[in-house]
């Protein structure tokens, strides 16, 4: 079995905030999360109602909500807290059952 833990965080921005400025605090938060122990990747997309969808993969839970905790207090997630309908935030740490990847190289 794995120990893979996934963060999956739902949230709309506030209304008075444009799409390029979560591109820029976008940068920090990438920063922020290639810093931490355990981290191995990161997603972000967004529905056809203007709700983003945060998905982070982790070596395990423990370190996944720590990175968590830490993001609260750093200039990134406060950054990221400032622009956010918080309202609108749906969190979700879960552990992976079943994992697969495909790697594809092209040739020169």
């Amino acid at each position: 079995m794995t120990t893979t833990a996934i963060e999956i965080v739902s949230y709309k921005l506030n209304q008075s905030v444009a799409a390029e400025k979560l591109e820029e605090i976008n940068q920090a938060v990438n920063e922020f999360l290639s810093a931490q122990e355990g981290f191995y990747y990161r997603s972000m997309s967004q529905d056809e109602t203007g709700t983003y969808f945060d998905i982070a993969y982790w070596q395990n839970m423990e370190l996944a909500k720590k990175a968590a905790d830490a993001f609260c207090q750093d200039t990134a997630g406060k950054a990221l807290m400032a622009i956010t309908d918080m309202e609108s935030v749906k969190m979700k740490h879960m552990t992976a059952i079943s994992e697969t990847a495909s790697c594809q190289v092209e040739s020169a």
